[in-house]
């Protein structure tokens, strides 16, 4: 399964797709995940200018409840020899629902180097499976498996660190391409509960921004989560995305309004 198979997106034309909203796709609220929308919106741009992306940005305007039609129309803002500047507008029946930002290509340069680290932490058949919503079955939790790598989960579980590391793996390696990082990197909410120790609380994602950094084939990468402050209803946080062997795939933040469920 690719990830198009996996949207089952109904491409009109280059710069116009229509994504419907299935229950397989939703949050456990029951709205389109947000990472999904996002991470179509970035295949989309990929497809359109031939480049690989090395930014995104998606801003959640509305919430989307299946059984809808997100129309993403994509928009070319600026061509350059290495970087192309594009944008994507969603929308319902005319409502705006999403709007994502990213820049796609390379550039060849003589120096690269990575100035992280990936944590050490046990491999995914040694860490213990975190449970999926069980009120919300069907929905995109229960096709995303998660193995609690490091930190507190659950009631009275404080984290004093605002540290969760969870393994992520989606059906058929999906979790490696660039929607399955974007998936990932939109579980951040879930760190909040880990944070909190109040598996009650919710984020509602306002924005959630990817930075890739390379491609690789693995079945499960490591989201290393921190939640670096909770403050008057609005938490941030931040995730490194990793593959088992400890190169680094992404990085990525993301602002949520707190609520719980």
């Amino acid at each position: 399964m690719d990830t198009r198979q996996f949207l089952q997106v109904i491409e009109h034309d280059p710069v116009t797709w229509d994504l419907p909203v299935r229950i397989e796709l939703a949050g456990g609220r029951g709205q389109l995940f947000g990472g999904v929308a996002l991470g179509a919106a970035v295949e989309q741009l990929e497809a359109l200018t031939g480049r690989p992306a090395v930014w995104a940005t998606g801003q959640y305007i509305s919430n989307v409840f299946p059984p809808a039609v997100v129309r993403f129309d994509a928009v070319v803002e600026a061509e350059g020899y290495n970087v192309t500047q594009a944008r994507v507008l969603g929308h319902v029946d005319g409502r705006e629902v999403l709007t994502v930002h990213a820049a796609l290509g390379r550039k060849d340069y003589p120096a690269e180097g990575r100035w992280v680290v990936m944590p050490n932490v046990p491999a995914p058949s040694q860490c213990p499976p975190r449970p999926s919503f069980e009120d919300s079955p069907g929905r995109l939790h229960h096709l995303v498996e998660q193995c609690i790598a490091a930190g507190e989960w659950g009631d009275a579980a404080f984290s004093p660190s605002g540290l969760a590391r969870v393994w992520v793996r989606m059906p058929g390696s999906l979790i490696a391409t660039t929607m399955g990082l974007a998936i990932a990197a939109d579980f951040i909410p879930l760190a909040i509960r880990a944070a909190l120790g109040k598996e009650s609380a919710f984020g509602a994602s306002l924005d959630n921004t990817v930075r890739y950094v390379a491609r690789a084939e693995t079945e499960w990468v490591l989201a290393d989560f921190a939640i670096a402050a909770i403050g008057d209803g609005i938490a941030h946080g931040s995730v490194r995305l990793w593959s088992p062997d400890g190169e680094l795939l992404a990085v990525g933040s993301q602002t949520c309004l707190l609520r719980d469920l």
